[in-house]
């Protein structure tokens, strides 16, 4: 598995990173993004929103489980930005895998050039695709604003195109 940490010093940068990452996403590609409340998952998936001129702006899918937006992939493809709120799921006690096959993410992922994005969708949602691409956010508890986001490749094919546009905007990273 190939790997990358970056080190953000703001939200603004939390999305700047998000958006970098858009280029590189294709129709079938998961992100699963992990990570404590308020590390900055949302203000990520926002950044690939604007990357992928996403219809409307990306909100949290806390209360909906699941929440659609259309988007364009660099090739100019329209698809579907597909957020999930997994760890909902979680919370909810039940059988979790049930709950979220009956969401029907599985028959958008296939059948409308998607993209997931699952908020603590490790177990949950990695039957639905072999490209994942795990991204892990941690808060420094001495400087609120940083954050370390780590990037981990299981079948994903864009990690290194990715690396060379984040060193060219952030400067060097932490490997």
């Amino acid at each position: 598995m190939e790997k990358m940490k970056v080190e953000t010093k703001n939200s603004g940068e939390t999305k700047e990173l998000g958006k970098l990452l858009s280029p590189f996403l294709s129709p079938g590609d998961l992100l699963i993004l992990r990570g404590p409340l308020g590390a900055g998952k949302t203000t990520f998936t926002q950044g690939l929103g604007e990357g992928l001129k996403a219809e409307r702006p990306i909100i949290s899918p806390t209360f909906t489980l699941a929440r659609e937006v259309k988007i364009q992939f660099k090739d100019g493809k329209k698809g579907l930005l597909i957020h999930v709120d997994a760890w909902r799921l979680k919370a909810r006690g039940g059988d979790i895998f049930e709950e979220f096959e009956a969401l029907g993410i599985e028959d958008d992922f296939e059948g409308n050039n998607a993209l997931v994005v699952a908020e603590w969708g490790d177990k949950i949602a990695e039957p639905l695709s072999d490209r994942i691409l795990y991204v892990d956010f941690e808060r420094n508890m001495e400087r609120e604003n940083l954050r370390s986001v780590s990037f981990t490749s299981k079948g994903f094919k864009g990690l290194e195109g990715f690396e060379k546009s984040v060193e060219a905007v952030f400067g060097s990273f932490v490997s």
